[in-house]
């Protein structure tokens, strides 16, 4: 009664999974989701957002600047010319006051600042991208492991019948005579082997189920029925470069203005010890013992002339920030291409290993027939039974490997030539 009940769970989980006549869930609605809600996603897309206010404020630099100030002294001392000497007096005061200031001339380091931000945008605006990309390749996977964990339990189940109808028969012939009680007892050994196989499929399938979840935001119906024809189906290749030169991917893009990035930095670093010219303008109401009004107009000049190395050191370490910017660029280039070699290598064994287990299910399933009745027949052990059934069922379970492995290895390759 126990392994009935047992059977009858798994069979109606992987039944509710499939879901006749239930909602589909596409593997193109799973992306659409995911990348409309993941925090992921959007914490991308607010930094861009970020990147852009860094841009306005390198471009304020050449704004108008405009401030006011004021001060109250309930009291203050002042000094005053008495008979040849001073005398001080204390006495309340107030000024009230306003600046203006433009930059003219900064020897275009405003401008080599200004360069630095938009280009961190663009490379904010293309590490967003690449995000999508990979989240994209992340959910492929989710989907495509469930469909493959709800096969292998389905492949477990029909394992776990296998055996229950072997050691059904072994105990009718036992009672016949025909077979020993080891017989029946090594097949209900091998019943019970297998319904522990079935309890970690299916644990194996609900994680693999919470997994697509997680990506989703949000629980999946027990009823919502997956594309199993996916796993089955050969994706189309994306179009691969020819060689490591070739490559055009969002990642090195990013790479490539992280460099350029570097050295907009750098040649404004540089430009710092020429200083900066700037028209100002001054307006001030002062009452204290007297009272007037100050203003000045004009045009200044301001330079550091010494600071104690900080501005060399500054720029000598955004060069070198160049240099490594260029170098991780130039490695990037390198592993990216050695990985998309070795994938492609991958994804064209797969093909090999799928023709093999298709093969092998049929050697495998032809075995089993025959041994089943010479066993019948007491022409065979119950041994030779058991490794037959074992062989099937491992050869059902490689076929699905490869059919998942397929699939990876082709959403990875999409995802390595990101453009």
């Amino acid at each position: 009664m126990m392994f009935r009940s047992s059977l009858r769970f798994a069979a109606a989980a992987v039944a509710l999974s499939l879901g006749l006549g239930a909602e589909t869930l596409t593997l193109d609605e799973a992306v659409r989701s995911t990348l409309s809600s993941h925090p992921d996603i959007r914490a991308a897309l607010l930094k861009i957002r970020q990147s852009e206010q860094s841009v306005g404020m390198e471009r304020s630099a050449w704004k108008p600047q405009v401030s006011i100030h004021a001060e109250y002294d309930p009291q203050r001392t002042f000094t005053l010319p008495q008979n040849g000497g001073f005398a001080t007096v204390n006495h309340r005061s107030w000024n009230l006051g306003a600046s203006l200031s433009q930059q003219l001339f900064d020897f275009s380091r405003s401008a080599y600042r200004i360069e630095a931000a938009r280009l961190r945008r663009q490379i904010d605006a293309l590490s967003a991208r690449e995000r999508k990309a990979l989240m994209r390749y992340e959910v492929r996977n989710a989907y495509a492991l469930v469909l493959v964990q709800q096969a292998a339990l389905r492949a477990r189940i029909k394992d776990l019948e296998a055996k229950r109808a072997s050691w059904l028969q072994a105990k009718a012939l036992f009672k016949q005579g025909l077979k020993t009680r080891a017989d029946a007892y090594r097949f209900r050994s091998a019943m019970e082997a297998a319904k522990e196989g079935v309890a970690l499929a299916r644990a194996a399938y609900r994680k693999a189920r919470y997994g697509l979840e997680q990506y989703l935001g949000r629980p999946l119906k027990a009823s919502t029925r997956l594309t199993a024809s996916l796993l089955r189906s050969r994706p189309p290749l994306p179009a691969l470069p020819r060689s490591a030169k070739a490559l055009d991917t969002l990642s090195l893009r990013s790479a490539s203005l992280a460099v350029s990035a570097t050295g907009a930095q750098t040649r404004a670093l540089e430009r710092e010890h020429f200083g900066t010219v700037q028209a100002i303008a001054d307006v001030e109401r002062f009452d204290g013992l007297s009272r007037y009004d100050t203003a000045t107009v004009g045009i200044r000049y301001s330079a550091p002339i010494y600071s104690g190395g900080r501005l060399g050191a500054q720029a000598q370490q955004s060069r070198i920030g160049q240099m490594v910017a260029a170098a991780d660029r130039d490695g990037l280039r390198r592993r990216l291409w050695q990985e998309i070699r070795s994938t492609l290598a991958d994804y064209r064994e797969t093909q090999s290993a799928i023709e093999a287990r298709r093969a092998q299910i049929r050697s495998a399933l032809e075995t089993l027939k025959l041994l089943q009745a010479r066993y019948k027949e007491g022409l065979a052990t119950y041994i030779e039974v058991l490794d037959a059934q074992s062989v099937l069922l491992q050869a059902r379970l490689g076929l699905l490997s490869a059919y998942y492995n397929r699939l990876e290895r082709s959403y990875r390759l999409e995802y390595l030539n990101a453009k």
